[in-house]
């Protein structure tokens, strides 16, 4: 059992929420994305970092820079010359603008008297421009927290900024990208570092999605995300971009702790330990090898590396991981595939013993030497950082981006530093004393799930109606005198079992029944089939003189028996309420 509170284990959320606003963030492009429309047209740039007002340039934009990468962006209906950075901006979306000041409302953070639009300097490819425009909206303070089983979390920054676009795919030095996504608008809401342990982190998240929830948000896979920051205390701050999925979010700190855990004893297993490298490309040793992954890289460079004394150490654990495929991952920061190193079995890539000897011996490699092959195109590269990557290993825990891959993370980039951040020069600061004036702050999910427990709905009902995408249409039904608790159900089981078995259920489809509910023409037992057969023919509810002369009939012919004979042959017509208090 891991004491987290003894690690000093810190843990700070990004939560990313894109906005349901009709239009983008600094533009009148509509934000509905549709996935299987084709790009009108596409276009290559190369992006370059510039320097802050300080003169710096941030290391993590330098680091992409020299990636080499070359960016095609293809060009939808839905887009416009601001998307492609060929035109100025617009003035910032005002229906964005208020649901974000709603959101600083709500959690009692201070809204500054006006609004700097700043530029995040961001080369990865992922905007157009080089930069993605960003606008600090609040600040938190005391007041400003989320109370959960393990203490508050307490909110840092909210920020309305750019969505970015969406990275198709990947070939060689090219990455496309299509840009109905860019500039849809997105909140980034920050919290302090105060989460302390994994399953704090998850109660926090949840709780910020319902709020989220509250408010005009779009929903479905992609639209919302995390950046989960991590430390301990002999361990480094990691930030892990683009973690989506919530439900998991305590594994996936788990994991991480426990990936600093481990290479905290590799460190201390290296402590008297020195590191030597010696390399040579042995390109012409493969070039008539049978196996195939190293013949293919023949035809550019292999390079292989020798590690003195290192054998056996790339197959200790490093999280879910080895500690070989976690060095693996840096090698792929250059668009390398991977590495092969002696701690793996060697006869999985086709290496013939007579390779294996000759490769020893052209590098004096001892049984107890480490050595590994890379090979490709940015090889050189790849190794360099490798090389840093496993000299640091006598360090502990280096401080870096890392990417979200299941509830695991593999190497990203370096972290990015204060120079990253510069005024926007293209559009004016924002006065924002009117927008406070007509700020409403919506009903919060937590209150509404109470809201419908006091209508007759149990807690289990009422929270899964609240985060039902067809909540709205719950809310509008409640107008019909018909039990709140029949409608519920009506929308979360019958309408969703029926549209599973492949029928087509409408919203008038259940207006008609709930019509027939509220004039007690049907009976709730009889929901299923009038749906089904969008017609009440064969279910008229049976009630009045009709239903007492039937209930007498039976009475006299079946006695105490009259209850379920009646029922075996008007069951879907009668109440079964309605009838027992006849027979009384």
């Amino acid at each position: 059992m891991i004491d987290y509170k003894k690690l000093g284990l810190k843990v700070g959320i990004e939560i990313h929420q894109r906005l349901a606003t009709k239009t983008k963030l600094f533009c009148n492009c509509q934000t509905e994305i549709k996935e299987n429309e084709r790009s009108v047209f596409e276009f290559k740039r190369k992006l370059r970092p510039t320097a802050s007002e300080i003169g710096e340039v941030d290391k993590a934009a330098m680091q992409e820079f020299l990636r080499g990468k070359e960016f095609v962006y293809h060009f939808y209906e839905n887009c416009c010359s601001v998307e492609t950075d060929s035109q100025f901006p617009r003035e910032l979306n005002k229906e964005g603008l208020i649901i974000s000041l709603q959101l600083a409302k709500m959690l009692k953070m201070q809204i500054p008297d006006e609004l700097q639009i700043m530029r995040k300097v961001v080369i990865d490819g992922s905007n157009t421009a080089g930069y993605q425009r960003t606008v600090l909206i609040a600040i938190g303070n005391e007041n400003s927290y989320i109370e959960t089983e393990f203490g508050k979390v307490h909110i840092k920054e909210l920020e309305l900024e750019e969505e970015s676009a969406t990275k198709i795919r990947e070939e060689g030095s090219k990455i496309h990208y299509r840009l109905d996504r860019l500039g849809i608008p997105l909140i980034e809401l920050s919290c302090e570092p105060e989460i302390w342990h994994p399953e704090q982190a998850k109660e926090y998240a949840s709780k910020i999605g319902l709020i989220l929830r509250s408010l005009k948000v779009q929903r479905g896979i992609g639209t919302i995300r995390q950046d989960v920051n991590i430390s301990i205390k002999e361990g480094a701050r990691i930030e892990i971009k683009g973690f989506q999925d919530l439900r998991n979010l305590n594994k996936l700190v788990e994991n991480e702790v426990k990936r600093q855990l481990d290479l905290i004893s590799i460190k201390n297993l290296l402590k008297n330990k020195k590191i030597n490298f010696e390399q040579r490309e042995v390109t012409d040793l493969f070039k008539k090898s049978n196996s195939r992954i190293l013949k293919e890289l023949s035809k550019t460079k292999i390079i292989c590396l020798k590690i003195k004394e290192f054998s056996g150490l790339f197959k200790k654990k490093c999280g879910n991981l080895t500690l070989g495929k976690e060095i693996s991952n840096y090698a792929k920061f250059f668009g390398i595939k991977g590495i092969i190193h002696s701690d793996e079995d060697l006869k999985k890539y086709g290496l013939s013993q007579e390779e294996i000897k000759n490769l020893k011996k052209e590098l004096s490699i001892g049984n107890r030497d480490l050595f590994l092959l890379i090979g490709g195109k940015n090889c050189d590269r790849s190794l360099e950082l490798i090389k840093k990557r496993i000299l640091f290993l006598k360090k502990g825990v280096p401080e870096e981006t890392r990417f979200a891959e299941g509830v695991n993370t593999r190497y990203g980039r370096e972290l990015p530093g204060a120079a990253r951040m510069y005024p926007e020069t293209d559009l004016p600061k924002i006065e924002i004393e009117d927008y406070l004036r007509k700020i409403e702050i919506p009903e919060t999910l937590e209150e509404k799930a109470q809201k419908f427990q006091n209508l007759g709905l149990n807690k289990e009902l009422a929270e899964q109606i609240v985060m039902s995408k067809d909540l709205k249409l719950f809310e509008e039904f409640l107008k019909y005198k018909v039990e709140p608790k029949i409608i519920a159900n009506l929308i979360l089981n019958t309408k969703k079992y029926l549209e599973r078995s492949g029928k087509k259920i409408n919203k008038k489809d259940l207006e008609f029944v709930l019509e027939l509910l509220e004039k007690k023409k049907i009976t709730k037992k009889a929901i299923l089939d009038v749906l089904v057969n969008k017609s009440i023919r064969g279910f008229e509810r049976i009630s009045g003189k009709e239903l007492i002369k039937i209930v007498e009939e039976y009475k006299r012919k079946y006695k105490e028996k009259a209850i379920s004979e009646i029922m075996k042959k008007y069951g879907k017509r009668v109440d079964s309420e309605e009838v027992l208090k006849l027979l009384r």
